[in-house]
């Protein structure tokens, strides 16, 4: 099966580790769902949802071990997963994890996936940011939590934020703005754009200072892949397709031994 799944060149290294940000080709859904998704909540078949997990876990070459994902609800609730028969993770919009088979999944049509890495340590999370989840601080929060729960300092983490909606498709009016600038201050302004008297945000850019502020050094954040609005081929898009479409997933998970 064809899909899309990009991954980071820094991280090619560590060979026990299975990452990817996938994108929607391949898959058997149709209609707006069209291609690999692999979002129940969105109204596509259950049958062909399920059939599409385990071509994509064929495709990325999980052949043991569960994939957890959560009911993403816009917050900052980040779960640390323990169990190696959960599935799914309820209502949070981060997954953290130090136990090996294990793949944490994030869905987006726009947010921003963000994968964390601690080689060292062998810990993982991954964290879905829109709008809403960047303002109170999630990735930031990612980062914090390693620290205080697995003594892991910020210059030991490695971060890669995939393909999300960038400012060149990403319109948005004064009830984000003003909320983000007011939390963010300058580093909020630096990612907000003004063309033809409208407004657009570069969410991937400002969860990337975020990171920076919170201590990760430059040289260990990668973005990685194109604007899901601009790639309508490659990527589900909410904004593009306005509302109904499908979800990609992005995943990171360290293999058993």
């Amino acid at each position: 099966m064809e899909i899309t799944c990009l991954r980071v060149p820094q991280w090619e290294k560590y060979h026990e580790l299975l990452h990817g940000f996938l994108g929607r080709r391949g898959g058997r859904s149709s209609g707006p769902y069209a291609g690999l998704n692999l979002s129940f909540r969105v109204g596509d078949d259950d049958h062909v949802v399920k059939d599409n997990m385990c071509d994509m876990k064929g495709a990325v070459g999980i052949h043991s071990g569960r994939v957890v994902t959560m009911t993403q609800v816009h917050g900052d609730h980040i779960v640390e997963i323990k169990d190696r028969n959960l599935k799914e993770a309820g209502e949070a919009d981060g997954l953290l994890t130090e136990q090996s088979g294990i793949y944490l999944g994030v869905l987006t049509a726009d947010c921003v996936p963000i994968l964390f890495v601690v080689p060292a340590q062998k810990v993982i999370a991954a964290v879905h940011a829109g709008w809403r989840g960047t303002m109170t601080g999630i990735a930031a929060k990612a980062v914090k939590l390693l620290l205080e729960e697995h003594s892991v300092l910020p210059s030991e983490i490695e971060v890669a934020l995939g393909p999300s909606i960038d400012a060149c498709c990403y319109e948005i009016g004064e009830d984000v703005s003003r909320p983000l600038i007011e939390k963010w201050g300058d580093l909020a302004g630096s990612c907000i754009q003004t063309r033809d008297r409208r407004t657009y945000l570069h969410l991937r850019n400002l969860n990337q200072a975020i990171l920076h502020r919170a201590g990760i050094p430059e040289s260990q954040i990668f973005q990685i892949g194109p604007c899901t609005g601009c790639a309508q081929e490659d990527f589900f898009s909410y904004r593009r397709e306005k509302k109904e479409t499908g979800r990609q997933i992005s995943l990171i998970g360290w293999h058993s031994q």
